[in-house]
């Protein structure tokens, strides 16, 4: 397949995703006011232009480039990515090189998704990567500036995480016991956002849970 096609076909399922997004927002605007006051509905949906969605396809590809060595999850391992928590049906397995980055780097995700497959080397496929974003939160619930459109990509916060090696269930221990135990522990994480980028997700590219990792 030349560069141009594969551009493309990237590009039309960005597209995609980003034409499900609006249309589950404008549904559910209509629901909520049944009177039909279809302006409001589309107020509501975050415009997208084509410059942007080139850009996104471009950082995505430039995304799978950099990871592609990390097929092997022992490369992953052999540069600081360790586990975090068990495999959750549908997010897959977390390896996790930096909770606090200083920066958002699109070729350095600070998480790889991974999902068990005998098949795969050293027992895991990966699925997807995950990136932190350090902003302030804007009036729409979403960080202010982010490095992805809104109309593709929903972040997303989590509280209370205990990074201790062989815990099936980071959210499991208070501050006190995580760090009795030797852990780190995160009051509230940075922005997260999941990138489905080595295994399609039907719901998109940027949704949190991937209905094809089970």
């Amino acid at each position: 397949m030349n560069t141009g096609r594969a551009v493309a076909i990237s590009l039309a399922a960005v597209l995609a995703t980003a034409l499900g997004v609006m249309a589950r927002q404008s549904h559910a605007g209509m629901e909520h006011s049944h009177s039909g006051n279809m302006a409001a509905a589309h107020a509501a949906v975050s415009p997208i232009s084509y410059t942007e969605l080139k850009n996104t396809v471009a950082e995505l590809d430039r995304a799978k480039q950099a990871t592609e060595k990390y097929q092997d999850v022992r490369v992953a391992q052999a540069e600081g990515y360790q586990i975090l928590g068990a495999e959750f049906p549908g997010m897959g397995a977390h390896f996790v090189l930096n909770m606090e980055p200083k920066e958002f780097q699109i070729e350095k995700p600070p998480i790889l998704l991974y999902h068990k497959s005998t098949d795969a080397p050293g027992g895991y496929s990966l699925v997807g990567v995950g990136y932190f974003f350090d902003a302030p939160e804007g009036p729409d619930g979403q960080p202010v500036n982010p490095p992805f459109p809104k109309s593709l990509a929903h972040w997303h916060r989590h509280d209370n995480i205990c990074m201790l090696p062989g815990l099936d269930n980071p959210h499991s221990l208070s501050e006190s016991e995580c760090v009795g135990k030797g852990g780190h522990y995160i009051a509230k994480t940075q922005w997260l956002v999941h990138a489905w980028i080595w295994k399609d997700n039907p719901t998109g590219v940027f949704t949190p849970d991937n209905p094809a990792v089970r």
